[in-house]
């Protein structure tokens, strides 16, 4: 609470220095690319004369307050020549900057950061959506969310898999969100592929410390997608075919310069080639699909309206048939997204957005069995989900020189879904129904002050979180801060701390990725959670060769966290009395975590050999009152030591070159210490003998094993052909290039030689080569 005291006064003394300040005038517009009419969220607006800058936010408008007289300033952005206007600034103007795409293989890196435009922030990295296309990928699937893992304070799930796992914080603790909806499973296949199509994104931007206030609700990090918005001077597309699936893009100005549209899916059809392969007997399928698709019209030179949608699915099928039975199952979990926002500039310069958001999850289970001789059937499905209903309003102001203002409201209505089944079951003539619903809100207001100096900066905020369910109601303050000093134009220390809750929770023992995954709402049971982040860190462009370095550190302590409990029981469904009210609360317990650690990124993002360096040193702990004896024991997803290299390399202007090689240390996982046989009684001939039934394995401490090093290459060759209408390319692929047998499982089992249980390792991805066509018009 004092924090927070600390933080409102340091916001009111800003605000009250900057009333005396010189007369200075408002600069502000848009930021948009000179062919197709996008806006370029993070371009960086450099004013020569006072070497101080701002950047556009995710829609490219900026604004910056300058004194009264000339000025130079200098528009740049990642792949795009630079340009310099010179504005003289007697009254507020408005500014609009069209910027051209750069072709030039050795000078992209110049214009990419012509000038170092130092922000007050912490933890973020800004991933340029084709560098993150650039990464060879499993099956050829090209996955922002793989890029993404490869940053340092990330870890990854098991091989190939999602999941992000960020400063030591759990799957749950992510805010995922996409044109500002929230994502609450962000994959396909189980994790090995992510929802996002690449070529519908035009921006990826991840925040692991130093959080702005207008961010929360979540714990570790948050990952802001930005979608396209659809060409407005002309039309344009591209198809591709891989090994499992196949894709298109489309968009173009439904009027030029007034309204555009952009729509993109993705389908598999891996499971359909091989069912005619399996036996008629026993068959399984499987495919997903995603749809991305977006509107934008401006309604005049203030205002603009966007329509974006999502919209996926995953089903895994099963089917047995025999004489009298036929059985049918599956799994599948789909998401749909909607948003609908309206942007609009006013004279004085203050940008403001509303939204309105629909964000939509469900996963189940089903199974359906049929006797063709008695014509009955047995039939079970199960599916739990979550919906949000948001409202939110976001400004952007400054008024005064060196100050941005950012403030809005946001309120979410939760309707959880926790249990929904139906089983109908004709052989007893029995038909059990039940659908449980669960409410809560969730609203927050506030108020950032960005400050950049000649030398000190800072970002000051306060954002005032409220909650409510059935038996909780929650009002807390979460102040944010970052603070820093440029030691030159070229580099900056900094320091961060952030405070955080969280009002929602993943009950899981599986990582967020099955049908017995559960989102339910904070309450007087399971309390809500709340970490606290403090960071410290320094950045530097090494303009000779165009690479930021990066290094920071962090601290995160968190409570209220929750683990399942020994035995617990993830499928909520009593035989004896199915609508009996569930007390979710005993299958988990909650605690504590702590996480440090040390980052350190390399990352050139641009020219003809461009990547990153990213290395980690972490250690997150646990600790639990009723698990491991209440002692201290490592996380799920504790690794020592994270390092990863991308490189790609332009060799001519038809030829692409790129690999990622990937190391880290084991992570822990629970084996075993002792196996013993259990016995029954057995009659024999009026004689009592004991006869093996099974073995039982007894569990000592939680996290008790680590699993063995990591580490594989991947590459990738591309060859683009340049066509009359667009541009043909092939691009072939080796996953696991050196055939590293690294292993994706680890199960306790019995040796057929020895009678002993040991420890099987099971690989399954050796070595796998990839190719994809691809027509760009």
């Amino acid at each position: 609470m004092r924090t927070s005291i600390f933080i409102l006064i340091c916001l009111l003394a800003t605000i009250s220095t900057t009333m005396g300040q010189h007369v200075s005038f408002n600069i502000s517009g848009l930021v948009r690319d000179a062919k197709s009419g996008e806006s370029l969220p993070g371009a960086n607006i450099y004013v020569l004369e006072l070497s101080t800058g701002t950047s556009t936010n995710n829609y490219g408008y900026y604004s910056i307050n300058l004194p009264k007289g000339k000025h130079r300033i200098v528009f740049s952005f990642v792949g795009y020549s630079s340009t310099e206007l010179t504005i003289d600034t007697n009254t507020a103007t408005r500014q609009d900057v069209l910027l051209k795409p750069s072709v030039e293989l050795e000078t992209v890196e110049v214009t990419a950061k012509s000038y170092n435009v130092v922000l007050p922030s912490m933890g973020v990295i800004q991933l340029p959506v084709q560098q993150a296309k650039n990464i060879p990928a499993l099956l050829g699937e090209k996955d922002i969310m793989k890029a993404v893992q490869l940053l340092p304070g990330i870890q990854r799930g098991n091989e190939g898999t999602g999941g992000l796992f960020v400063r030591g914080g759990g799957y749950d603790q992510n805010l995922i969100i996409l044109d500002d909806a929230i994502v609450y499973n962000a994959n396909h296949l189980f994790g090995f592929f992510s929802l996002f199509n690449g070529d519908a994104i035009k921006d990826v931007k991840i925040i692991k410390g130093g959080f702005p206030a207008r961010y929360g609700g979540r714990l570790s990090s948050v990952l802001d997608i930005t979608m396209k918005e659809g060409n407005m001077e002309h039309y344009a597309g591209e198809a591709g075919i891989g090994l499992i699936s196949s894709r298109f893009t489309i968009e173009g100005p439904i009027k030029k310069q007034r309204a555009s549209f952009l729509l993109s899916g993705r389908r598999t059809y891996l499971g359909q080639a091989l069912t005619p392969f399996m036996p008629e007997e026993g068959k399984f399928g499987y495919y997903f699909y995603d749809l991305n698709a977006k509107f934008n019209y401006i309604i005049n030179d203030k205002n603009r309206l966007y329509l974006s949608g999502f919209w996926g699915k995953d089903a895994l099928n099963t089917s047995y048939k025999d004489r009298e039975v036929h059985d049918k199952g599956g799994l599948n979990w789909k998401n749909a997204l909607l948003s609908m926002r309206l942007n609009s500039i006013f004279t004085s310069g203050l940008f403001m957005n509303n939204t309105m958001l629909v964000s939509k999850y469900n996963t189940g289970y089903s199974f359906h069995q049929k006797n063709t001789r008695e014509s009955k059937k047995y039939v079970f499905d199960y599916y739990t989900g979550i919906r949000d209903y948001s409202i939110k309003t976001d400004f952007l102001y400054n008024p005064f020189r060196n100050h941005t203002f950012r403030f809005g409201v946001v309120n979410i209505l939760h309707d959880f879904r926790p249990r929904m089944f139906n089983i109908t079951n004709e052989f007893v003539n029995e038909h059990r129904k039940e659908v449980e619903k669960q409410m809560s809100f969730e609203s927050a207001a506030y108020f950032e002050n960005e400050y950049q100096g000649n030398h000190w900066m800072y970002n000051i905020g306060l954002r005032l979180s409220f909650y409510n369910a059935v038996d909780l109601n929650h009002l807390r303050p979460e102040p944010r801060i970052t603070i820093g000093y440029k030691l030159s134009p070229l580099s900056s220390i900094k320091a961060s701390y952030s405070d955080m809750n969280q009002y929602i929770h993943l009950m899981s023992n599986t990582g967020g990725l099955l049908p017995t995954d559960i989102w339910l709402p904070a309450s007087g049971k399971i309390l809500a959670q709340h970490s606290r982040q403090f960071s410290l860190g320094w950045d530097m462009l090494l303009k000779s060769i165009g690479t930021e370095l990066t290094l920071e550190s962090y601290y995160k302590k968190s409570s209220n966290v929750l683990t399942y409990r020994d035995g617990a029981n993830f499928f909520f469904i009593d035989d004896v009395n199915p609508s009996a009210d569930i007390d979710w609360a005993k299958n988990v317990t909650s605690g504590i975590s702590d996480a440090w650690g040390v980052e350190v990124l390399l990352h050139k993002k641009a020219g003809r050999l461009n990547g990153w360096l990213a290395y980690t040193l972490s250690k997150a702990l646990v600790q639990f009152n009723e698990i491991n004896k209440g002692e201290k024991y490592p996380a799920a997803h504790d690794r020592r030591h994270d390092l990863a290299l991308t490189l790609a390399y332009t060799i001519t202007s038809r030829v692409h070159l790129s690999a990622a090689w990937i190391f880290m240390t084991g992570n822990p996982i629970t084996i075993p210490y002792h196996t013993s046989a259990t016995f029954k009684p057995l009659s024999f001939y009026g004689e009592l003998q004991m006869q093996q039934s099974s073995t039982v394995d007894y569990y000592g401490n939680r996290n008790n094993y680590r699993t063995d090093n990591y580490h594989r290459l991947d590459i990738s060759l591309r060859f683009t052909k340049h066509k009359k209408h667009g541009e043909r390319i092939w691009e072939i692929g080796v996953y696991n290039a050196y055939n590293k047998m690294n292993a994706f499982a680890y199960n306790m089992v019995n040796d057929l030689e020895t009678g002993k249980r040991v420890l099987r390792k099971t690989t399954i991805f050796p070595i796998i080569p990839s190719f994809s066509y691809v027509r760009r018009f």
